[in-house]
């Protein structure tokens, strides 16, 4: 039984429904339908997208996919150790410019590489470059 617009509330006050409660019962009621609309859309997506996986509430499960092989901090410390071995012996023979020429070089490349290794991808869920998951799930 839905309540008119003149009648009394029903939380209690006293008041009009329209001058009390009507608003909010109308904001939730949006915000159901909102919910239902998106529930319905991403069940349609998991059906033509295999990879993505729904928990019984029709939630988006994310999964942590690490990096595969060796990780970043690893390639930073073994890359400077090799640099670092390399100035080393072009200073012995007396070529420190050209060592440190290329340890300069090394290292910006290499801090390039660990800076792009593990790019943001898009979440699945929009579509768009708008929502980026820097791996943060709330």
């Amino acid at each position: 039984m839905s309540l008119g617009r003149n009648e009394k509330c029903h939380c209690g006050s006293g008041k009009k429904y329209k001058n009390c409660c009507l608003q909010k019962d109308l904001d939730a009621a949006r915000e159901a339908e909102q919910e239902q609309r998106r529930k319905a859309a991403l069940a349609k997506e998991s059906k033509d997208n295999p990879d993505l996986k729904l928990d019984e509430n029709g939630e988006v499960i994310f999964e942590e996919n690490p990096a595969p092989g060796v990780p970043t901090w690893k390639v930073a410390v073994l890359g400077l150790a090799l640099l670092g071995a390399l100035f080393l012996i072009f200073h012995l023979s007396d070529y420190t410019r050209l060592g440190g020429s290329i340890f300069g070089v090394g290292a910006l490349i290499l801090l390039v590489y660990c800076a792009f290794r593990n790019v943001p991808t898009v979440r699945s869920e929009t579509g768009n470059g708008g929502n980026i998951d820097f791996g943060n799930r709330a």
